[in-house]
C-alpha cells in the first residue's frame, strides 16, 4: 500500500511565482541534474520540499562564470540590463534558489574569473555575488517576473584577500588535454579518427580524463555544431589559439567539478545541479553519468553519443573509451614515478606547439614545395 505525505508551506510562500520562474528555467535547458530526478521533475516545488524535508537532502547549484557573474553584476548595478538570455537565467535562478532554500556553490567560476581579469575583479564580484545570496527571495522573484527593475540588497561585505587566481590542479590537466584536441582538430584525421587517437594518447601518454573525452566527442560531433567551443584553433594569432583552449579547459573543469562531487553528494546527502547556458556544455554534461550498457533510468553512452554522430562511430568511441577503462583503471597519471613536474612539462611542450603552428597559407611556397 502506497503512502501519502502532505507536506505544508508557510502561508506567505509565493507559490504561483516560485512555480513559474522553475518551468522557466527548466524550459531555458541551462540547468543539469547530477541526480536521477523525481518523474515529476527537478525543479517541481513539492518535489523538492519532499528532497529536503523529509529525504534531509540538499540541493546545490554549481554556476558557470557567466551565470555566476551576472548574479553579481544585477546585485551591484541599479540599472543593469536585464534582456540578454544569460542575465534572465542568473536572474530567474538566484529568485528559485533563495524562494527554495538552495545553495549555490560559485567556487569554480570565480577562480576562472580570477585566473583570467585577475583576483580584484574576481573578489568585487564575489562580495556582489555573497550579497546577491543572502535569503531575500522577494525581491529577485519581482525582478525574475519582470515586476522590477533592480533588486535593493543593501550594502556588501568587505573584500576577501586570498588568492583566487591560482587555478585548481585539474585545471591544469584539462588544459594539457585541450591543447591536445586542438591539435587533433588541425590534423587530417577523420572525425572518429580524432577520437580514437586521443584515447589512446590518454592512456600511453597522459590520465584518462572521463569528462575531456566527453568534451572532445561533442566537439569533433559530424551531427552537431561546434563553434566555440574551442576558439581560435587555426587562427593565424597563436596567442588567441593558446587562449582559446584556456577557455576550453575551464569548460572542461566544470564538467569534471560536476562529476567529482556527485558520488561524494550521494554520500553526504547532497544533490548537485549544472547550471549553464553554454548549450554544448549543459548537452555533454548528462553524457558523464553513462555507462557502457543502458539502466533502467538512462541509455547507454553510445546510443548517447548517436545524437552526434552516426551509431557506428559512436557505438566505436564508447566501446574504445570502456576498453580504455578496463585497460588502464582510472587515475593514471603519466610520470608520476618521474623527477621533476610532468605536469609543467607538458603544459610548456603543448604551448610550444600550438604557438608553432601555421596556417598553409602563412607558410612561403617554397616551404610547402619542400624547398
Amino acid at each position: 500500500m502506497s503512502e501519502e505525505v502532505i507536506l505544508f508551506l508557510d502561508p506567505d510562500f509565493p507559490l504561483e511565482d516560485v512555480q513559474e520562474i522553475g518551468g522557466r528555467l527548466l524550459a531555458s535547458g541551462a540547468l543539469v541534474p547530477g541526480y536521477i530526478p523525481a518523474p515529476i521533475g527537478f525543479l517541481d516545488v513539492s518535489a523538492l520540499v519532499f528532497s529536503e524535508k523529509i529525504e534531509n537532502l540538499s540541493t546545490i547549484l554549481i554556476p558557470d562564470r557567466n551565470i555566476a557573474s551576472r548574479m553579481a553584476r544585477v546585485a551591484t548595478q541599479e540599472n543593469y540590463p536585464l534582456d540578454h538570455p544569460v542575465t534572465q537565467v542568473a536572474v530567474q535562478l538566484m529568485a528559485f534558489a533563495q524562494a527554495m532554500n538552495l545553495d549555490i556553490d560559485p567556487g569554480i567560476a570565480f577562480h576562472e574569473l580570477a585566473h583570467r581579469d585577475g583576483n580584484q575583479t574576481a573578489h568585487h564580484e564575489l562580495k556582489w555575488f555573497r550579497a546577491a545570496d543572502r535569503g531575500n527571495a522577494r525581491p529577485w522573484i519581482e525582478l525574475a517576473l519582470g515586476r522590477a527593475r533592480n533588486v535593493d540588497l543593501g550594502h556588501a561585505e568587505a573584500l576577501e584577500t586570498h588568492d583566487l587566481a591560482y587555478p585548481p590542479n585539474r585545471w591544469d590537466r584539462n588544459y594539457i588535454v585541450a591543447m591536445k584536441i586542438a591539435e587533433l582538430a588541425r590534423s587530417r584525421l577523420r572525425p572518429v579518427e580524432r577520437m580514437i587517437a586521443l584515447l589512446d594518447w590518454m592512456i600511453d601518454d597522459f590520465i584518462l580524463a572521463g569528462p575531456a573525452v566527453i568534451f572532445a566527442a561533442r566537439y569533433f560531433a559530424t551531427h552537431s555544431a561546434r563553434g566555440g567551443m574551442i576558439k581560435h584553433v587555426k587562427s593565424p594569432d597563436r596567442e588567441k589559439a593558446v587562449a582559446g583552449a584556456r577557455n576550453a579547459a575551464w569548460d572542461i573543469t566544470y564538467l569534471s567539478e560536476f562529476i567529482r562531487l556527485i558520488p561524494a553528494g550521494e554520500r553526504t546527502g547532497k544533490h548537485y545541479i549544472l547550471a549553464t547556458c553554454d548549450r554544448a556544455l549543459a548537452e555533454a554534461a548528462p553524457l558523464l553519468m553513462l555507462g557502457p550498457e543502458p539502466t533502467e533510468d538512462q541509455p547507454s553512452l553510445g546510443a548517447a553519443l548517436a545524437a552526434w554522430w552516426s551509431k557506428r562511430d559512436a557505438r566505436t568511441i564508447s566501446d574504445h573509451f570502456f576498453a580504455c577503462i578496463e585497460r588502464v583503471g582510472p587515475g593514471r597519471a603519466r610520470g608520476s614515478d618521474l623527477p621533476g613536474d610532468p605536469i609543467a612539462e607538458m603544459i610548456a611542450a603543448g604551448e610550444a606547439g600550438t604557438r608553432a603552428w601555421q596556417p598553409a597559407s602563412a607558410i612561403a611556397p617554397t616551404e610547402r614545395a619542400g624547398a
